[in-house]
């Protein structure tokens, strides 16, 4: 669903940054007022979260068998080793290091944001992420800035060519 969620009140040149994101990297854009274009203003970069699992120490959970080899198991129809369990149990939240890493991009991406709208340095923000981390984006954002979140597109634009990427967010700036 690559849709602008809010219409945009008026995103002007340099007033607004535009957070593009995935979940290990993303660049905070602004738009140029004398000429066309943006200007990268912040970047943040988390390469634990484009590790391997087993490069972060994480393995595939071990497997628990009804039988051992030979035996034969009733609720198995009589086949050996057929009742596996995997060892794992998930409880719908993610724990592995890569998640934990992505969660703490968007937090310190957050972070900046509240403190860079509380300065004043910036009056609003335009969010640009794949759907999930879009909305982890937005829960680290606190309460009282979240009127200043102008314009959200779910959608990971990080690796478009630089005029491509500048399309798209004249687009969002636009409101179109």
């Amino acid at each position: 669903m690559n849709e602008t969620r809010k219409k945009p009140a008026a995103i002007l040149p340099g007033e607004h940054w535009f957070v593009v994101a995935n979940g290990s990297r993303a660049k905070a854009y602004v738009k140029r007022a004398s000429e066309s274009g943006y200007d990268l203003v912040a970047e943040w970069d988390e390469p634990e979260a484009r590790m391997r699992d087993s490069e972060l120490g994480e393995d595939r959970p071990g497997r628990a068998f009804a039988g051992g080899p030979g035996r034969r198991d009733a609720a198995a129809g009589g086949r050996p080793g057929m009742v596996q369990r995997s060892g794992m149990e998930w409880d719908r939240i993610d724990d592995s290091p890569k998640e934990h890493a992505k969660r703490n991009l968007m937090q310190r991406i957050a972070e900046d944001i509240a403190a860079s709208l509380r300065s004043g340095a910036i009056k609003g923000v335009a969010l640009v992420a794949p759907g999930r981390l879009l909305g982890q984006l937005r829960e680290h954002i606190p309460n009282d800035l979240r009127h200043a979140v102008l314009a959200e597109h779910e959608g990971d634009l990080t690796q478009l060519p630089t005029a491509e990427l500048f399309e798209h967010l004249d687009r969002l700036r636009r409101g179109v």
